[in-house]
């Protein structure tokens, strides 16, 4: 196993390209190089696996480590490039999108577009806001109006279909947990639409949430697998008090927008 890291100018994040077999053997070389990153002050971290072409089940530990170490410091880890096989096996570990730090890109310019809409990035080029009554009723409706107000900004079908799945799994837990009045209750949409980004914010009038769930840790659990899809389909989901004491929802997305 070959490894090399590169950084940021500011060093908080940082891209570590492999190459070759990851087992037992080269995991504790591989969590050593990791280590010092992580004291160089790196926090969000891109492991280039484009040229892996092994892994097995002793990455399950490189990545549980990695996810306890960055969830402290607010930090990222994503799985970059990983080819079909390996896949499969990061795929068996169940991690991605579920431990909280932990997510995956097609290659690397996207993973490091996706960590930098921490900085900010480009001003808005439009906010809209919408209510929509707690009903489970007007679910296909609001889904379908976020969907409708982005086609404009021509962005791929595939990365529309995962914005409207999360969105609509946002919007059903502010019914199921943040309604305590029924459909008496209003929940708050807003969309920002930047360049490269696509930020949507739920907020309910529940009583709080932190976004840790407990019941998708059992496979056949009738649910609790809402928060698991937002955070394996956008590239930011953060939860926080809303402005009334209920919970609120921020989801990013980056985006490639197809010129016309």
């Amino acid at each position: 196993m070959e490894s090399s890291i590169q950084y940021s100018p500011d060093v908080s994040a940082c891209v570590v390209q492999l190459t070759g077999e990851i087992d037992m053997v080269t995991v504790p070389q591989l969590r050593e190089g990791l280590q010092s990153a992580l004291a160089r002050g790196c926090s969000h971290v891109v492991l280039d696996l484009g040229q892996v072409t092994y892994a097995d089940s002793s990455v399950f530990s490189l990545l549980v480590w990695l996810d306890r170490e960055l969830q402290p410091v607010g930090g990222k880890l994503v799985l970059a490039g990983a080819s079909g096989n390996v896949n499969r096996v990061l795929e068996l570990s169940g991690l991605v999108g579920v431990a909280p730090c932990i997510s995956s890109a097609p290659d690397v310019n996207e993973a490091v577009s996706g960590l930098e809409l921490a900085a900010g990035g480009s001003p808005a080029l439009w906010s809209e806001s919408m209510t929509m009554a707690a009903d489970p009723a007007s679910l296909a409706e609001t889904r379908a109006r976020v969907v409708e107000l982005l086609e404009p900004l021509g962005i791929g079908e595939s990365t529309l279909f995962d914005i409207r799945v999360a969105v609509g799994e946002a919007l059903a837990n502010a019914i199921r947990h943040g309604s305590p009045g029924g459909d008496a209750d209003n929940v708050e949409i807003r969309i920002d639409a930047h360049e490269d980004r696509v930020v949507i914010v739920v907020d309910d009038c529940g009583g709080g949430f932190d976004g840790c769930t407990r019941s998708c840790d059992d496979l056949y659990a009738a649910s609790g697998r809402g928060v698991m899809f937002m955070r394996a389909l956008m590239d930011q989901v953060e939860f926080s008090v809303s402005h009334d004491g209920g919970t609120s929802v921020t989801m990013v997305k980056h985006i490639l927008r197809h010129r016309r």
